[in-house]
């Protein structure tokens, strides 16, 4: 079953992992994760959103920070910390996938984005097709409205 991301919003959950694939075989797996504090380094529930690409063989820990997501602009802008330059290919193809999402639109015939069957806040397999289909589990949608 082809698990496509259909919104934004999935992105902001928390928890989100989601592969990016292409015609010719490329795939690139992503990661976005909040943090538990924010920039001021304060608690926080919002905030900031960790972005990074899966770039060895284990799919839970292998995975190279390449910059924050800014939720409102849904804008990944680079830090002092990033490992990649917003030039890489794997940049490129996150901020396309983004904004393809973001305007509602599908991905042309051949590629695919798609989330990896868990809930994109707390992590738990999702087993209902409309969960499957929104990409987050019942009560975690309940929880962010």
């Amino acid at each position: 079953m082809v698990n496509e991301i259909k919104s934004a919003d999935f992105f902001k959950g928390g928890n989100a992992t989601f592969t990016i694939s292409n015609p010719a075989g490329e795939r690139y797996t992503f990661k976005i994760s909040r943090g538990k504090k924010g920039m001021d380094g304060q608690p926080t529930k919002t905030g900031p959103f960790f972005t990074s690409l899966m770039t060895g063989p284990d799919n839970e820990n292998s995975f190279t920070y390449m910059g924050i997501l800014n939720p409102d602009s849904m804008t990944v802008y680079p830090t002092k910390a990033s490992k990649l330059t917003i030039q890489s290919r794997p940049w490129k193809v996150l901020a396309w996938a983004i904004n393809l999402i973001k305007a509602e639109k599908k991905a042309p015939e051949g590629y695919g984005i798609q989330h990896e069957g868990k809930c994109c806040a707390c992590g738990r397999k999702l087993t209902t097709q409309e969960s499957i289909n929104l990409g987050i589990g019942p009560e975690c949608a309940k929880r962010r409205g």
